[in-house]
């Protein structure tokens, strides 16, 4: 049985940006911010019900953010006051892009 030779392409590190789809970086900025909001939600303890009241969500709304990545109606600064209602603080550092880098990008991390 022959083998089938499949190819493989190295992704760029932002899948949006690889599907090509607008704005990729801000895709992935709010990609990276649900799942933070996730994580912090589910290593509290806080029910869902009890996020989505402390949000002024609906549990559906905060499904569709938290589960199936809908993020179009979520802005990145709505995203960050989300964070902030969970008493956590956002810190935004603004610093030149490495020369090595051809295409500037967004970084966001959790320290915890």
């Amino acid at each position: 049985m022959a083998k089938e030779e499949i190819k493989v392409e190295k992704g760029s590190g932002n899948v949006f940006r690889d599907l090509e789809i607008p704005n990729p970086e801000e895709y992935l900025a709010k990609t990276r911010l649900a799942l933070i909001i996730k994580g912090i939600i589910t290593e509290s303890g806080l029910k869902r019900r009890d996020a989505a009241k402390m949000f002024d969500l609906s549990e559906s709304e905060l499904s569709v953010l938290l589960d199936d990545g809908l993020l179009d109606n979520f802005s990145v600064d709505y995203l960050f006051s989300l964070i902030r209602k969970l008493d956590c603080e956002v810190e935004i550092v603004v610093r030149g892009k490495p020369a090595y880098n051809p295409a500037a990008e967004i970084s966001i991390s959790m320290p915890f």
